[in-house]
């Protein structure tokens, strides 16, 4: 089985969006590594906030539902990994984080990450590394650069 790698929703807006400031950087990460022949894997919570991102930017960036869901399913649907955890294993994470006093917004990083190693990523590609420390799980934590 060859490496894989996932990516959060702010390397997934970065790498779709062309006027995005660090487009280049997410673009270029993704295809040097799927070029290598490693899996992309898509955490489903990352997923459902890139569309959330790309229908309410300001106008005149602002995707129609249609059209966001079609760049989505596009690039970070067909043919990629898309990971999820079960009803178990997502009580078990939050029963974790509250004994580790994490909570607000990090919760949701906690669960891409946590899906993410549940895909066997071995990486996280996100521009927000610190909404990932410290790392759970043992995957480590990449800002793309171009």
């Amino acid at each position: 089985m060859s490496e894989a790698f996932a990516v959060d929703s702010s390397c997934m807006v970065a790498a779709v969006c062309s006027w995005h400031e660090q487009h280049t950087a997410a673009f270029a990460e993704i295809e040097r590594r799927l070029t290598r022949g490693e899996r992309m894997v898509v955490p489903i919570h990352a997923l459902t906030e890139a569309y959330s991102v790309l229908t309410r930017l300001p106008a005149p960036h602002r995707l129609s539902c249609r059209d966001a869901w079609a760049v989505i399913e596009a690039n970070f649907v067909h043919s990629r990994m898309v990971v999820a955890l079960d009803a178990s294993e997502q009580v078990k994470l939050l029963a974790r984080l509250a004994a580790d006093a994490w909570g607000g917004g990090r919760t949701y990083d906690a669960v891409i990450a946590a899906s993410a190693t549940r895909g066997k990523a071995a990486e996280l590609l996100t521009f927000n590394p610190r909404h990932f420390e410290p790392a759970l799980d043992g995957i480590s934590i990449v800002v793309p650069c171009a």
